[in-house]
């Protein structure tokens, strides 16, 4: 059988699952706008590349259709041209909402097309930073409407729709829900597993004998992923704590929701507004899969924090390691873990509570250690790929019966 992923992307959510599929024998390609790519062994990759930005001045509804649109056709030219030379794909999986894979049929007819999704825009929004505004606001509502639309587009055409989380699922009006298959995309818990005693070993990281460490990481450091409150939790640790140090992974950037008016990032707006001791905080800026996975070995606790949005792997790979945590307590990850037996759970917007959740960690090893466990378990039995992948595949592979 012969495959196409399709993500702006490269690997993304597609990557592992792909490489996977082609060691049972599928033939497996990848269709991205990222340049200079390497596939997983025994795949190829097709570029696609957009011929223009976005019109500017096009009116603000209307903006996120013709971007997509306009992948749209890159993905439509790239597809012709993989066709012209022999690629004829039984099964198309492309990332909904930007345009990756909305014209996989206009090439390939007889195609099965597979819409992957994220998130159904609403208003008021679930993941609204702070208060919303009551009533009905109909400029908001609308626009969350359009942006909708190339999600919508793809799934006219889908065989089959693909969801993460049911969560995300939960997003879409209940019509559509009834056409989503929740299963999540996998993760390693073979590479991401406890290895008791180990020590953090990043590059340029020295931390003192004895500290008690605390972790975080998120792509960009933004109020999504909580990063404001877990810095105000931090200052309240620095105070209670002299050997505490924090490991603080990421970028200073927004990957979701919205910028500063300012253009100041949000590590800069924390160093100012917090009297915190730089000399214990430590930024070792994007981590790869294997220092990342050392972190995770090396905490004392790992904190995930996140608005009601989607749930990150960044989570599920913590709970793979067997990382006790301190996370949000929200509908997303509460699908992920259990209060008291996986995770200690708070309302991270009142840092203050978040301070204290962590510090209750430091303070009970034997209780962090069991919910380390706890969360192992969860991830084998929610999360893992080793059962995920096959099941997916034969799932795709009755698509063609």
């Amino acid at each position: 059988m012969e495959i196409l992923f399709s993500h702006l992307n490269f690997p993304a959510q597609f990557g592992g699952f792909g490489a996977y599929l082609a060691r049972q024998g599928w033939r497996v390609w990848f269709m991205t706008e990222r340049d200079g790519v390497t596939p997983p062994p025994g795949c190829r990759v097709v570029r696609m590349t957009p011929h223009r930005a976005p019109t500017e001045g096009v009116h603000r509804f209307a903006r996120p259709l013709e971007s997509a649109m306009i992948n749209g056709q890159a993905f439509a030219n790239a597809a012709l041209a993989a066709r012209g030379a022999g690629l004829a794909p039984d099964i198309v999986v492309a990332h909904s909402g930007w345009g990756a894979g909305t014209f996989a049929k206009a090439v390939w007819p007889e195609t099965r097309y597979v819409s992957y999704v994220e998130w159904y825009y609403r208003h008021p929004p679930v993941d609204a930073i702070g208060p919303v505004r009551g009533g009905n606001d109909p400029d908001r509502r609308a626009l969350a409407l359009a942006r909708n639309a190339p999600t919508l587009m793809d799934l006219a055409e889908a065989d089959m729709v693909l969801c993460p989380t049911r969560f995300q699922a939960d997003q879409f009006p209940g019509w559509m829900r009834d056409r989503i298959t929740v299963m999540h995309d996998g993760v390693d818990t073979g590479f991401f597993a406890p290895a008791p005693g180990a020590r953090m070993a990043l590059p340029g990281l020295a931390l003192p004998e004895g500290a008690e460490i605390v972790t975080y990481a998120t792509r960009g450091m933004e109020p999504t992923r909580g990063f404001p409150e877990f810095m105000r939790a931090l200052a309240i640790l620095q105070a209670r704590r002299p050997n505490l140090h924090a490991v603080i992974g990421g970028e200073d950037r927004v990957a979701y929701g919205p910028r500063p008016a300012d253009g100041k990032g949000w590590k800069a707006r924390m160093l100012e507004e917090l009297a915190l001791d730089e000399t214990r905080l430590h930024w070792p800026g994007p981590l790869g899969r294997g220092d990342w996975r050392s972190l995770l070995r090396g905490t004392d606790v790992h904190v995930y924090l996140t608005v009601p949005f989607v749930l990150s792997w960044s989570l599920v790979e913590a709970m793979a390691v067997g990382a006790p945590l301190a996370v949000s307590d929200c509908a997303p990850v509460r699908e992920a873990v259990e209060p008291g037996v996986s995770a200690e759970m708070v309302d991270h917007r009142d840092p203050a509570a978040l301070a204290d959740a962590i510090g209750r960690l430091l303070d009970d090893r034997a209780r962090a250690a069991r919910l380390g466990q706890g969360a192992r378990r969860a991830a084998e039995r929610l999360f893992d790929a080793a059962w995920i992948y096959p099941a997916k595949a034969r799932m795709l592979a009755d698509l063609l019966r």
